[in-house]
């Protein structure tokens, strides 16, 4: 309104900025899963494995139960996503009308990189399960026609809601 000072704050306590800067996000990877994806892209999101947060702060306690963890969460992954002491891969997941497409990607400054496809299957043969943590969202789907199971997880703290738009698509 005319008069009023502009204030940062929303009424429902999100910051302009954070909204921009996860909007923006949303819409980057989103054209890059679009570039990759010949239907139109519903929603995608960047995913790594699921406990990669835990292995995290397992590692500030002991290195090797934290390597015993990142074994674990790099197995229940199924190849997807890994993390090691070096970093974490990370994985696009694009959820498309019919379809879920599966990417290798890397951050290159404020874009990804898809460096290869790691799958896509027909929505309808999967079963998913969205469990909401404490900083991620676990996700866990798997391909009735051929066994195969995922575990992996998208952020939710700090993220301003980044991954909303793909959690609300793949649990529909």
């Amino acid at each position: 309104m005319p008069g009023e000072s502009w204030s940062p704050e929303e009424v429902d306590g999100t910051r302009h900025e954070e909204h921009d800067v996860a909007t923006d996000w949303v819409a980057r990877v989103n054209e890059t899963a679009q570039e990759q994806v010949p239907e139109p892209v519903v929603a995608s999101g960047i995913l790594q494995p699921a406990g990669t947060w835990g292995s995290f702060g397992l590692d500030q306690v002991s290195g090797v139960a934290a390597m015993f963890k990142r074994r674990k969460v790099n197995k229940d992954a199924g190849g997807l996503a890994r993390t090691s002491w070096k970093g974490t891969k990370t994985v696009l997941l694009a959820v498309t009308g019919e379809k879920l497409y599966a990417f290798a990607v890397k951050q290159k400054g404020r874009n990804w990189k898809v460096e290869g496809q790691f799958g896509v299957w027909n929505r309808s043969d999967l079963d998913v399960e969205t469990t909401p943590g404490k900083l991620a969202t676990k996700v866990v789907f798997d391909v009735q026609p051929t066994g195969e199971h995922y575990e992996l997880e998208a952020t939710t703290v700090g993220s301003a809601g980044f991954n909303e738009p793909f959690l609300a698509a793949i649990a529909a």
